[in-house]
C-alpha cells in the first residue's frame, strides 16, 4: 500500500470494506468487521514517524504494523476550495459496531 509522497503522510486508505484480515505468515491474526462499511489502512511506520518525517529517508519501519480502522474519513482536498462538502466528515454522534475475531488456522 506504500505511496512515496514527496512529504511523508498517511497513505493506502481502502474504503467501503465489510471485513479485513490481518495475519502473519502462519495465518494467525485478527479479522475486523463492522456493521456498516468502513475504511482501513496499514503501514509499517508509527503514526508519530509519519507525522514528524519531512522526507522519505526519515521513515523507519518498526517491529509492528500501524492499523487504522475508520468508520468515516474526510477527503484530503486538492482543489482551491479545500475538501468538497460531500466529502467532509463533520463532528456528530455516530453509532458503529465493531467485531474483532481471532484467526487461528
Amino acid at each position: 500500500m506504500y505511496e512515496p509522497y514527496l512529504i511523508p503522510q498517511d497513505y493506502g486508505l481502502r474504503t467501503d470494506n465489510r471485513w479485513v484480515r490481518m495475519t502473519d505468515d502462519n495465518g494467525v491474526g485478527l479479522e475486523f468487521r463492522g456493521d456498516k462499511l468502513f475504511n482501513f489502512s496499514a503501514q509499517p511506520y508509527s503514526t508519530e514517524n509519519l507525522t514528524k518525517a519531512l522526507y522519505t529517508y526519515q521513515l523507519h519501519p518498526f517491529d509492528g504494523i500501524t492499523f487504522n480502522f475508520d468508520y468515516a474519513t474526510s477527503g484530503v482536498g486538492c482543489t482551491a476550495l479545500s475538501v468538497f462538502t460531500a466529502y467532509q466528515v463533520m463532528p456528530q454522534p455516530y453509532s458503529f459496531k465493531i467485531t474483532i475475531l481471532p484467526i487461528i488456522p
